[in-house]
């Protein structure tokens, strides 16, 4: 059973919404690529398709199964605003669903040459938007505030 809510489910199937997938290298230095193609599948996996063979995102995203490291999503729309974090589970590079996938990538770009599809399996979701940012603060900090709110 998938942690993904349906409005988060309904974000990443937006081609519209913005989606950002950070990974990290083997020094830990962060990789971030904008992708709209970032979506969800019935199981509620969120499927990221590589189309660049040695891209870095592959690369790390190899690194990220071997060693067990996590990588970020960032996902937003208008108000709607999330941070996905989970582990690459398994990549498919041949098969139905990598048919399925890469019909469906050229069906947005014929010339797409899709590398891998990756399976991320979400860990933790998190509400990004400035309000929920701002409450959580409140409450784990009550006492941290600026002092001109204190003068009013």
């Amino acid at each position: 059973m998938s942690i993904l809510t349906e409005s988060v489910q309904a974000l990443l199937q937006d081609s519209k919404a913005a989606k950002v997938l950070a990974t990290v290298d083997k020094q830990g230095i962060p990789h971030l690529v904008s992708d709209n193609t970032i979506t969800v599948n019935d199981e509620g996996q969120i499927i990221y398709l590589e189309l660049i063979e040695t891209s870095r995102s592959n690369v790390n995203l190899v690194n990220s199964i071997w060693f067990k490291r996590k990588v970020a999503i960032h996902l937003s729309k208008g108000e709607e605003s999330f941070q996905i974090k989970g582990y690459p589970v398994y990549s498919v590079i041949s098969g139905p669903v990598f048919e399925h996938y890469y019909k469906l990538a050229l069906e947005r770009n014929p010339e797409f040459d899709l590398s891998t599809v990756w399976i991320i399996e979400p860990d933790e979701i998190t509400d990004d938007t400035y309000t929920a940012r701002k409450n959580k603060e409140r409450d784990e900090h009550p006492l941290i505030t600026h002092l001109d709110r204190l003068a009013k």
